[in-house]
């Protein structure tokens, strides 16, 4: 019960940044059963596992073009290129725009090079197309807490933990900022 009100919390901070947190209408099965064994799994070592599994099934979009898109950005960024990356990452929503890596990938991109607006926004279209993207949230919590806005950030982090119990950078990112926030920090 207390993860409902947290994963409802952190929507809210997300409406209030202009976030739609509704999912586009597509199911997945599969991803669904994943994300069921995430909420159940008892240990970190078998969150991980299951972990693993949303991770690939998220870096695969179904298309082959759009795979080789993304292939090329994650190649351009890693030689420096980012705008080459982020031209990628166009092309990638452009043939898939209700796939949510593209954006995942472009606030990881914006990230990086400290434009934390752009990485925001970014987040907030990921979040469009997959309100379960643990990554997104715990993402959102790192750019609040170097912004400064420690409840935003906590409020990030409780909602990736909402959905992974056991996400090792939210877990930290909560670690760090409930003393400080709640008011307890020696």
């Amino acid at each position: 019960m207390r993860r409902f009100f947290i994963a409802i919390a952190a929507a809210l901070t997300l409406a209030a940044c202009g976030a739609n947190t509704s999912a586009p209408n597509r199911s997945d099965a599969e991803l669904d059963g994943l994300f069921a064994q995430l909420e159940q799994a008892e240990d970190a070592s078998l969150a991980a596992s299951v972990e693993q599994a949303i991770w690939a099934r998220w870096a695969d979009s179904g298309s082959p073009t759009v795979n080789i898109l993304l292939e090329r950005a994650a190649a351009a960024e890693n030689e420096g290129d980012r705008d080459l990356a982020g031209s990628y990452l166009d092309q990638a929503s452009d043939l898939a725009p209700d796939y949510a890596e593209p954006w995942n990938r472009r606030a990881n991109l914006a990230y990086r090079g400290e434009d934390y607006p752009g990485a925001i926004a970014a987040i907030q279209e990921t979040l469009k197309r997959e309100p379960r993207h643990f990554g997104a949230y715990a993402g959102l919590g790192l750019i609040y807490e170097e912004l400064g806005q420690h409840r935003a950030a906590l409020e990030a982090f409780r909602a990736a933990l909402a959905i992974h119990p056991h996400y090792e950078t939210a877990l930290q990112g909560v670690q760090r900022l409930e003393p400080r926030v709640d008011g307890r920090e020696a």
